[in-house]
């Protein structure tokens, strides 16, 4: 065995091994997979292996595209063909004309990434399943490339692929303990010896936490017990000529595919069970869960009533075996938090169809830093502090229980609420405060009219339209209140801090005491990597300020690039502090009347940051503002918010102060053209591709990613960021809905949603630059028709930023 390798991978299922064949197929060939027994001896080995190219984001899609594309060359492969049942279709079904929309948005989506999804009624389904009833069905969702595969043999074909590429595989090779050093490598510590390298991947599966202590971190991914049969053989599947569809069904929680000539039916009961919450047998290898079919004799019901061909066929087989989930569903793929060169694949629920793409990506990140897309949707450091046991497994219960139910826009389930709260989170609640979640933290998204209303979630706009529009219309003519908690908020000390902020954004960084500016940071390849608000608060502090679910994405990145010398000190501040946004013409009189000093325009003008008192409530107020109105951030620690905020109400009774919610930012800083990170902020673009030009200083000697950014401007654009405004009023477009010319994708929406003020449908969104002209008429997909548009300026309100400025 060797004792030296640039990187060990530990885990032998399909997550171990497509790991280690793609860092072959990058490049690095030095690298090792060891696994504590045989290859596949966990999860892997009792997968129903399903391979579809559904996903409900465009990576997710792009993904699974690239696992269907790699898993078809294995089963070509002369020299060790493996069985993959390409192609046989699979419709995911649908009772309602929401998810009917729903899944009308997924197959726009997808057309973006060159996936061809069909949308089909109730007879179609049934025309393409004979098995199936179509009682209380109005249609599904086609793809044409899905499939199942051999487990076992996937995985061995790319372990073979790995090694014929020069990489190691050690089986029966248990780890006992990760040591690691000051330079940032690794000792992995196995009963066979020690293997020292520069990068360790945790790929265990449901062991991932026993491997995760011996890192000093614990990762959120929840086991789950899950059971599916196989049955007798079906004659009418002999008799059909052509293999079954594979069926995924939200109406009743279950799946099922061909096997052989019968079936293999799946279930997700509602009395689901975790599983390993108090640890894991050892011994455990090869192995299942006892049957419990009492358990899902509701969904069988279900089942038997879509498919009555099951109430006349024998069960052969019963297996029940646990699976991974994490809080949200999606993987866990990409560097782990705070360890520097530790990187995971974990929580792979839906692990045989899309883990040749998941190494993929991971693969990419290792060896190049980025991957081709954007992969925050699966990257670890979603989640932050709140992630512990108990939240994971309630969470893993509850996708679980949703298996094939996606989430609806602006949706937020209800198990492990409320997570992450202030100090005004009750009082909010009490003024009628609707919540959604970011990062965890309870956050308004409006103030509710009356205490039974309820916004139904649709792709088209909801009974919530006209009390969003009454807040605007409140901060455009009066004066509003918010919170926004867990803004992520770092203070940078000491006497390099300046020089080496002005080395990590690629534009000019405020260096005058008290004033304030916008940042950006790029990855090495010249792309977007973070946003930050940097307020340089006295000669000895600077606070860099980004969005809420950047937390430990920005730590990392930022200590990444510390100076050895220690003349750069960074502290969090995210969990301590919590902003009180004032907005509104007015917005100065209440600031005025609740605290001492002079807030005058000439005294605190726009961009400006000043330490101050508001009520009795220390603070530290910015003149910023994200919804295009006069405004400032009130940055109060938590423990005096309470405080601040009842200084705010009392001063802000004389001018009709009211409350607003998220919803209303995000309608105001559509129609302003600011952008929101990780949905049109993303590691694939340049800053110019953005949009982003003003914030880049070229001239600089020297910023990270500069060379490269200098490359790709050579090279000329590739994409171009646009506002366009939309000519209809019953839907708003969403992320990932695709922009049109002339019947083909051009372009993909990013954000979009109702800009109160102008009273416009509004869209962003990347296209081909040479559709990026305002004027330019195209037309965008909603709910899956097409719309007419025009790209528009980026500013569609208060261009100028008169009213910023007042």
């Amino acid at each position: 065995m060797k004792t030296q390798t640039r990187v060990v991978v530990i885990g032998g299922g399909i997550a171990g091994c497509s790991t280690l064949y793609h860092l072959t197929q990058e490049g690095w060939t030095d690298v090792v997979l060891v696994e504590r027994n045989e290859l596949t001896s966990g999860t892997t080995w009792h997968s129903a292996a399903q391979v579809t190219n559904f996903g409900m984001t465009q990576t997710m899609v792009g993904l699974k595209s690239h696992s269907i594309r790699l898993y078809k060359e294995l089963a070509e492969d002369p020299e060790y063909p493996i069985n993959y049942h390409h192609a046989d279709g699979g419709i995911r079904l649908a009772n309602t004309e929401r998810v009917m929309e729903g899944y009308r948005h997924f197959a726009s989506m997808a057309k973006g990434m060159d996936v061809d999804f069909e949308v089909i009624d109730a007879a179609e389904c049934a025309r393409r399943h004979p098995l199936i009833s179509t009682d209380n069905l109005i249609g599904g969702l086609w793809d044409p490339l899905d499939g199942d595969i051999d487990p076992a043999q996937l995985c061995q074909a790319l372990a073979r692929r790995a090694r014929k590429a020069g990489a190691e595989v050690y089986r029966n090779t248990p780890v006992i303990g990760l040591t690691q050093h000051q330079d940032d490598s690794w000792t992995v510590h196995t009963t066979h010896g020690d293997i020292r390298c520069e990068i360790v991947v945790n790929a265990c599966g449901y062991r991932v936490n026993e491997v995760g202590a011996m890192m000093g971190v614990h990762h959120p991914v929840a086991s789950m017990e899950h059971q599916y049969f196989l049955t007798e053989e079906i004659p009418a599947i002999r008799e059909a000529g052509h293999r079954m569809p594979l069926l995924r069904c939200p109406i009743s929680d279950y799946y099922c595919r061909q096997e052989k000539f019968g079936l293999l039916v799946g279930f997700y009961e509602q009395g689901c069970k975790t599983w390993g919450m108090d640890g894991i047998d050892p011994n455990f290898v090869n192995a299942l869960c006892p049957d419990d079919l009492d358990r899902v004799t509701d969904v069988l019901e279900g089942a038997f009533a879509r498919m009555p061909a099951l109430t006349e066929v024998g069960i052969h087989t019963v297996v029940n075996g646990p699976i991974t989930y994490t809080i949200d569903g999606a993987p866990l793929v990409g560097p782990i938090p705070g360890k520097r060169n530790g990187f995971c694949i974990i929580g792979l629920r839906a692990g045989l169809g899309e883990g040749g793409g998941h190494g993929w990506l991971l693969a990419q990140q290792i060896v190049h830093g980025e991957a081709c897309y954007d992969t925050w949707v699966i990257d670890p450091r979603r989640f932050t502090g709140h992630a512990n046991v108990e939240l994971t497994a309630l969470k893993a219960v509850e996708d679980y229980q949703n298996e094939f139910r996606f989430h609806f826009p602006h949706e937020h389930r209800p198990a492990g609420r409320p997570m992450k709260t202030t100090p005004l989170t009750p009082i909010l609640a009490a003024e009628g405060a609707e919540f959604g979640t970011v990062n965890g933290w309870e956050r308004v998204a409006y103030i509710k009219p009356a205490p039974d209303f309820h916004e139904t979630h649709s792709f088209r706009f909801t009974e919530a339209f006209d009390v969003v529009a009454a807040e605007v219309k409140a901060v455009q003519e009066g004066v509003g209140l918010t919170e926004v908690n867990g803004f992520n908020r770092i203070e940078i000390t000491g006497p390099g801090a300046r020089d080496w902020l002005d080395r990590m954004v690629c534009g000019r960084i405020p260096r005058k005491e008290g004033k304030v500016g916008l940042g950006y940071l790029l990855n090495h390849h010249g792309c977007v990597k973070a946003e930050a608000t940097l307020a340089n608060l006295d000669e000895g502090t600077i606070w860099y300020g980004s969005a809420a679910a950047s937390e430990y994405h920005d730590m990392d990145w930022l200590t990444a690039h510390l100076p050895k010398d220690g003349s750069v000190k960074l502290r969090s501040l995210t969990n301590d502090w919590t902003i009180l946004v004032l907005a509104g013409p007015k917005a100065r009189e209440v600031l005025q009347a609740a605290s001492r000093g002079d807030w005058s325009a000439a005294a605190f003008p726009w961009l400006s940051v000043r330490r101050a008192f508001v009520g009795i409530a220390p603070a530290v107020v910015m003149s910023v503002s994200f919804s295009g109105e006069l405004a400032y951030e009130i940055h109060v620690p938590n423990a005096s918010l309470y405080a601040a905020y009842l200084a705010l109400r009392r001063a802000g009774e004389a001018h009709g102060l009211r409350l607003f919610g998220s919803y209303a930012v995000e309608s105001m800083r559509l129609e302003k053209g600011y952008l929101h990170w990780k949905a049109d902020l993303v590691t694939e673009f340049t800053p110019f591709e953005t949009g982003l030009d003003r914030f880049v200083a070229m001239a600089k000697p020297d910023f990270t990613g500069k060379p490269a950014l200098e490359r790709m401007v050579a090279a000329g654009a590739r994409r171009a960021f646009v506002s366009l405004v939309l000519d209809c009023t019953h839907a708003p477009a969403h992320g990932g809905d695709s922009i049109i010319h002339e019947g083909r994708a051009v372009g993909t929406v990013t954000s979009a949603g109702w800009g109160h003020r102008i009273g416009r449908n509004i869209a962003m969104g990347f296209v081909e630059s040479g559709f990026a002209a305002p004027g330019t008429r195209l037309s965008v997909e909603v709910i899956g028709a097409p719309v007419a548009a025009e790209v528009v300026e980026g500013c569609l309100y208060d261009p100028e930023n008169v009213r910023v400025r007042a």
